[in-house]
């Protein structure tokens, strides 16, 4: 029984939405509203009335049954989330509404119904403080922590203030004897803190003050529907069963409906689950009440608290589950993200180490293993698709002399130089173009025949003869020519090392002949006087 009481709300700052992944936490659009003086007074209007609506609904139903005003105080849920979501902002609210209610309905006394409603405003606002200062960022039942701290201070230290303050009330104006103010204080308790639980939550959960994530990837199914009707409909009939049908089943099979409530809030969400428990717990109550049900006096010693421990029961485990499954979820978010994340820089320094293992270290271009394995592909390539394929070998003149003249310095810029210079007619084009050491550059040209390919050499020769190597500013001009040879894919070659026989004596012969000009050799026989290390290269 609840004495001349008429619930509770409470609560600092605004709530905040928390979304369904890791992000920041939003201001919910309710508390927002409520830093303008219009909405706020509005909001308040809206709090008193339902607070004492709702009072004087729970008071007037409740005594029918001789149970005045209430076993459960429906407007405690009122006040738990007008505190949370609206801070002291809302506590006028409530305490008109409490006092309206306590007052009026409950026939309290103009100073008692006052002190009760002061104790009904400011408890549920202190509590809203402890179970925001536990809130997690990303929101209040998305952690075991935020679920604690609801139940610690919007459940059970809103319900000891406010039972406390009431009881004192009474017996302060002396409507309340001092041997009876422990029982009352106690039932005050357990009222208060069955309204809170019995909707708070799910209230929270409609109006968006807070948010749940939902299943990643499901969508609620026809099954999903059905287990929810059909568990709805199975607590309407158990409920109504009159005796001696209702002694078909037993008080402890009715737990079983947490597993229904389970699977909701595994399948749905937490929002759907919490509106099953609360349609669960009407039921239960206005059945058991009515003489229906498991729950009955010849069965169970108290059947209204058997009601209540069976609403604890299942909001409980609802909550601490959708916590931990939250939880869960986020670490898996996390650990996915940071495995992508590690994928990413394995990949990049995969790349990186790869790019390094196939470039030359001087120019940036491809060194002589990447560029041998590229002109094996392009050979296999051109021979599956009959298309012809071309090799430049390109060997800078007199580079040795220079690099010994003006020091490694000058030779280093010279070899750069030259790639840059080899590189640009290939722009846009197929082309692979590597150093194959020292000063020798080649370039294999997938669909490019001899004849086309000795165009562009003649290019590359021209822009090497009229650039000017200088390593610093200041330094007299420097100039350098190349040999450069040219040969095509012929229908016996092997391998690269065939192409490459040709297009070095193609070299051999423009270097015999004068240098600083291309040879084109599509013949295989290398001449006999030719050595590589007898060229001055």
């Amino acid at each position: 029984m609840r004495d001349r009481h008429f619930g509770s709300f409470g609560f600092g700052t605004p709530a905040r939405v928390s979304p369904p992944a890791h992000p920041a936490v939003e201001r919910p659009a309710i508390a927002e509203s409520l830093a303008h003086p219009l909405p706020l007074l509005a909001a308040n209007l809206v709090v008193a009335l339902l607070y004492a609506g709702l009072g004087a609904a729970v008071g007037l139903f409740f005594a029918r049954y001789g149970l005045f005003p209430a076993p459960i105080w429906l407007p405690a849920g009122i006040a738990a989330v007008a505190t949370l979501v609206g801070g002291l902002r809302l506590v006028p609210g409530l305490f008109l509404g409490s006092f309206a209610v306590n007052g009026l309905l409950l026939d309290a006394g103009l100073l008692p119904a006052a002190l009760i409603s002061v104790s009904n405003s400011l408890g549920p606002w202190v509590g809203a403080v402890l179970t925001r200062s536990l809130r997690p960022p990303t929101g209040l039942f998305t952690r075991l922590r935020g679920v604690l701290g609801f139940v610690a201070g919007g459940v059970m230290l809103q319900s000891l203030l406010t039972a406390l303050g009431g009881t004192a009330a009474l017996l302060a104006t002396g409507g309340l004897p001092v041997e009876a103010a422990y029982s009352v204080f106690a039932r005050w308790v357990l009222c208060d803190a069955g309204g809170v639980f019995f909707f708070a939550p799910a209230l929270m959960l409609w109006i968006g003050a807070e948010r749940t994530p939902a299943v990643p990837g499901h969508r609620p199914a026809a099954s999903d529907a059905a287990v929810f009707a059909a568990t709805a409909g199975l607590a309407a009939l158990v409920f109504a069963l009159p005796p001696p049908l209702s002694a078909l089943v037993q008080p402890e099979a009715v737990v079983l409906l947490t597993i229904p409530v389970t699977w909701v809030t595994l399948r749905i969400s937490l929002r759907a689950a919490y509106s099953l428990l609360t349609l669960i717990s009407v039921v239960a109550t206005i059945g058991t009440l009515a003489g229906l049900g498991p729950f009955q006096p010849d069965v169970v010693p108290n059947p209204l608290r058997a009601v209540a421990m069976m609403i604890v029961l299942m909001a409980t485990n609802a909550l601490a589950l959708m916590a931990l499954l939250s939880e869960r979820r986020e670490a898996e978010a996390r650990l996915a993200e940071g495995n992508a994340r590690l994928t990413e820089e394995v990949a990049d320094r995969t790349a990186e180490l790869r790019h390094r293992a196939e470039s030359d270290d001087l120019t940036g271009i491809g060194n002589r293993g990447h560029f041998l394995r590229s002109l094996a592909e392009h050979i296999a390539a051109a021979r599956r698709q009959g298309a012809p394929l071309a090799l430049v070998l390109l060997d800078l003149d007199q580079f040795r002399l220079l690099n010994d003249m003006r020091g490694h310095a000058a030779g280093d810029a010279a070899l750069l130089a030259a790639a840059r210079l080899v590189a640009a007619p290939l722009e846009g084009m197929p082309a692979n173009l590597g150093r194959l050491g020292g000063e020798v550059f080649a370039v294999s040209l997938p669909g490019i025949d001899a004849n086309a390919a000795a165009t562009l050499a003649e290019a590359m020769r021209a822009a090497v003869a009229r650039h000017n190597f200088t390593a610093e500013d200041g330094e007299a001009p420097a100039r350098l020519t190349a040999s450069i040879g040219v040969t095509g894919l012929l229908p016996r070659d092997q391998g690269p090392e065939d192409l490459l026989r040709r297009a070095d004596a193609a070299v051999f012969l423009a270097k015999a002949k004068g240098r600083n000009r291309v040879e084109v050799r599509m013949v295989s026989e290398v001449p006999k006087e030719m050595r590589a290390s007898s060229l001055s290269r």
